[in-house]
């Protein structure tokens, strides 16, 4: 057991009615909670529970993590994760037990293969898509205690790499979206969650109206997110020339990047050549900084995935070369402005 472990004093309680819930081990962490991998007593079954953190019990944030029960009790898709129960501790701390997913994030994948086949790509957004869909076009949810149920919008706004899960199964990999916890309510009522005006999200993965207050944001900032994934997939790198730079990135930076940088074409990253512009087109076309010029929704984008899919053929599925998955880096050289900023300006010569 390691150091992280032997100090956590959640690890071995047991939780819910009937002390059903025991919590074997911490399986991550993030803003408002922790997730363990636990035992459910009652079936002899593992599955993952979420714990609000200590701190956070208290005002908007404990509202934010209770909705997040009730939104994923009513997105019912096997693209999305999935909650079998919910209750609070003897301490007062709210939590909800998921099903235990066994496979790897998107971000772990991204760690290990940098780029990855047009074939596979396609086939993790579709599919991300498919559980956005069911986001998007709404369910009913009770709001604020009242007995009746509204109908609402789910806007997800926190896509990246570590809220895509892969799960290997017998018919191939199934993608399951993780994370709803800063996910925006719209009704035709009005906006529900945070009041407080700070930008929520992930900075790199971020549409550009993310970052601003007064905006009203719709499905179209999780397709730019979407768009950002696709980029990273099959480049192995960001769609704004920072290269290895992005490591030292701040938020800030990227803040720019969104809002004002235009992103580059997939094909003039070295290893990308062999990119349809037709797919490129669709990347060029979800980073869009006006949500109105990006596609309308998550149903049109995997349609046309799909499309671009079967015009590339074989190709798609064609390895890429080991030695061109090392060096993920456009071939657009970067350079250090005065003010610290990093800007791709101008094309090189790819040969060595």
């Amino acid at each position: 057991m390691n150091s992280s472990q032997s100090v956590d004093p959640w690890l071995g309680r047991t939780l819910g009615e009937r002390q059903r819930y025991r919590l074997d081990q911490p399986l991550g962490e993030g803003g408002m909670g922790r997730v363990y991998l636990a035992t459910d007593t009652l079936l002899g079954q593992s599955v993952a529970l979420k714990l609000l953190k200590e701190k956070l019990t208290v005002g908007e944030l404990r509202q934010r993590f209770e909705r997040e029960v009730t939104l994923y009790a009513a997105l019912q898709s096997e693209h999305i994760v999935q909650v079998s129960d919910h209750g609070v501790t003897g301490e007062g701390y709210p939590f909800f037990v998921m099903e235990h997913l066994c496979g790897r994030t998107l971000g772990d994948l991204l760690k290990h293969e940098k780029c990855l086949s047009v074939e596979r790509t396609v086939n993790i957004i579709s599919q991300a898509c498919m559980g956005l869909f069911r986001a998007h076009e709404g369910v009913y949810l009770s709001q604020n205690g009242s007995p009746s149920s509204e109908y609402v919008k789910v806007i997800h706004r926190d896509l990246k790499p570590d809220n895509i899960f892969l799960v290997p199964t017998a018919l191939g990999e199934l993608v399951k979206v993780l994370d709803f916890g800063i996910a925006k309510l719209q009704s035709n009522q009005g906006v529900y969650t945070d009041t407080t005006g700070l930008f929520l999200g992930t900075y790199r993965y971020a549409a550009p109206e993310q970052f601003e207050a007064e905006t009203t944001l719709d499905e179209r900032a999780d397709i730019y997110s979407l768009g950002m994934l696709l980029h990273e997939m099959l480049t192995g790198t960001d769609p704004f020339g920072f290269g290895q730079a992005t490591r030292q990135m701040n938020g800030g930076a990227w803040a720019v990047a969104h809002v004002s940088k235009d992103p580059f074409p997939m094909r003039v990253y070295r290893g990308c050549e062999h990119l349809s512009p037709e797919l490129e087109a669709i990347a060029l076309r979800c980073l869009q900084k006006s949500p109105d010029q990006r596609f309308a929704s998550v149903k049109e984008l995997s349609a046309a995935l799909q499309v671009a899919l079967g015009n590339m053929g074989d190709r798609a599925a064609a390895p890429r070369d080991p030695s061109i998955m090392n060096v993920p880096d456009p071939i657009y050289d970067t350079s250090t402005q005065a003010n610290g900023e990093t800007t791709a300006s101008s094309i090189q010569d790819v040969s060595d």
